[in-house]
């Protein structure tokens, strides 16, 4: 959980700039994890049981809110265990109580069920220029992209405290813990813990505005890549996008942190065409820098040498402002840790 990439990613990206599975119905002779492989009956009751798991988890770590010092957020007990919406929310609210210099609190969209979405803006001395913006969990079963986020977030305050050169002496930094929450709270039900769509049954990750055709007319809602009716058709992606925008002349680059493939991501996703205009050696170096200091786990390559896939964050975000982007692919074997 607390070996991540984004930390490499946020000093490497200035270079560039200069579904849905009901585990009550679900038996390990159909179950497949993100290999492909067969699970066994053990494995599958692993994942069924590993929200409970994690709540038992809860109870030997709790009072972590209490114990919260300044300069060792990364040491804190919240880190032992995947946390609820809650506790994550209830854990940066007090980072932010606790730095009030340093580290704001703004809504920036919205859920289905009407839950309010938050960034997080770091700003390490007076204010600069530009900014880097972090997001996690638009696919809600992926626990270790939030918590690998938030352990980030933690580090980077942690090094300021401590004296320590950081990205935020560059940047600004946003950090965005949870983009599904209705999903994520759905994950943590009974049966639920492969959730990766929002409330809607939506891909949150396939429902951002496409500049080219998908040849797949009719993706049913059963789908785990639905993308909704049409573009942009759910309130988590409309609010994102637009708050964005309105950041545009401010952000220098995004990072989307997702699971479980130990890659570093860069457009483009729904094509293999190259991008021209010297871009793609630009993100093959980028690729490569954050790759190398995220260890040998880690490789780099466009998104769609792995499967072409529309409607993408990160496709979206470079077609419409042309500024770095990358996905980061917190390495596992499956989305449930252990298993």
């Amino acid at each position: 959980m607390k070996t991540i990439a984004i930390l490499a990613l946020a000093s490497s990206a200035a270079a560039f700039a200069a579904g849905d599975i009901d585990l009550n119905e679900t038996t390990a002779s159909v179950l497949r994890g993100p290999d492909r492989k067969l699970l066994t009956n053990a494995q599958v009751q692993a994942i069924h049981n590993d929200a409970d798991v994690n709540r038992q988890c809860h109870r030997a770590n709790g009072g972590y809110l209490q114990t919260l010092e300044r300069g060792k957020y990364a040491a804190s007990i919240f880190h032992n265990c995947f946390r609820t919406s809650e506790q994550i929310f209830d854990y940066v609210d007090e980072l932010v109580a606790q730095n009030p210099a340093l580290l704001k609190k703004e809504k920036i969209s919205c859920t289905v069920r009407g839950k309010p979405i938050y960034a997080y803006k770091l700003i390490s001395g007076r204010s600069k220029e530009k900014s880097l913006y972090f997001q996690s969990l638009a696919h809600a079963r992926e626990w270790i992209a939030g918590s690998s986020n938030l352990y980030a977030l933690s580090s980077i305050l942690d090094d300021i405290a401590n004296g320590k050169k950081t990205a935020a002496d560059k940047f600004n930094l946003y950090f965005v813990p949870i983009v599904n929450i209705d999903g994520y709270d759905i994950s943590w039900t009974n049966g639920k813990r492969l959730q990766r769509k929002n409330a809607n049954e939506v891909d949150l990750n396939r429902n951002w505005l496409q500049y080219t055709t998908n040849p797949k007319t009719k993706i049913p809602v059963t789908d785990e890549t639905f993308p909704g009716l049409r573009p942009a058709s759910e309130p988590e992606t409309q609010g994102i996008a637009k708050w964005l925008h309105e950041k545009n002349s401010e952000l220098s680059g995004w990072v989307d942190v997702h699971s479980v493939l130990g890659a570093i991501l860069y457009p483009y996703g729904d094509t293999k065409d190259r991008i021209g205009n010297g871009d793609d050696e630009k993100f093959q170096r980028l690729g490569r820098n954050v790759a190398a200091a995220a260890g040998r786990n880690y490789r780099s390559q466009t998104a769609g040498s792995f499967g072409v896939a529309f409607g993408a964050f990160d496709d979206y975000l470079y077609r419409t402002y042309k500024k770095p982007v990358v996905t980061i692919e917190v390495a596992g074997r499956h989305f449930v840790a252990h298993v």
